[in-house]
């Protein structure tokens, strides 16, 4: 058969191609980090907004869990301390250490392609850092958080840190696509 002749009579394509649907790539460990980190600074303001309305509402200060978080630096001195140093220790207590269970839970959970097991376990992934944080860091920090944290609130305020974790599959994603490494 001739070259040209064979040419003339290839079919067209059809009209629509199906595709596979693609995949993106798993994200490297830095952009899991980073949004994990990301989403555990979100998760900690969060809390904060919830603690400081939850100390209005109590008739307290708003800044009154902020300044005990500070016992982490100023033990008991801060039951006599204003709004000030103590505020700002124990907000950046806060924020460094639920950006650190953020990275955490990051690293670990952000692999997950099932959104509402990623959502489950970013709950639970929550409550089990309230409860490193209960039972391990501040029973050596100051004991006296665990004492006279506010039961109901913190327990809210944990659910709230977990929602804040559960976005951080998407953002790592995110992340992984804008800064191709």
């Amino acid at each position: 058969m001739d070259p040209e002749i064979a040419s003339a009579e290839t079919p067209e394509p059809p009209p629509f191609v199906v595709a596979s649907p693609v995949t993106p790539p798993a994200p490297a460990p830095l952009h899991m980090a980073l949004a994990g980190l990301e989403s555990g600074i979100l998760g900690g303001l969060i809390m904060t907004a919830w603690f400081a309305l939850d100390s209005i509402l109590e008739r307290q200060y708003w800044w009154a869990i902020l300044n005990l978080w500070g016992a982490a630096v100023f033990h008991n001195r801060v039951f006599t301390m204003g709004f000030g140093l103590a505020t700002l220790t124990g907000g950046a207590t806060l924020f460094f250490l639920h950006g650190i269970g953020g990275i955490v839970w990051a690293l670990i959970g952000a692999r997950l392609r099932n959104p509402w097991l990623h959502l489950v376990l970013s709950f639970a992934a929550a409550a089990v850092w309230y409860l490193v944080l209960l039972h391990g860091f501040w029973q050596a920090a100051a004991p006296v958080v665990t004492r006279m944290s506010p039961m109901p609130a913190t327990i809210l305020a944990y659910v709230l840190y977990g929602a804040a974790l559960s976005r951080n599959a998407f953002r790592a994603r995110q992340l992984g696509l804008v800064w191709k490494t």
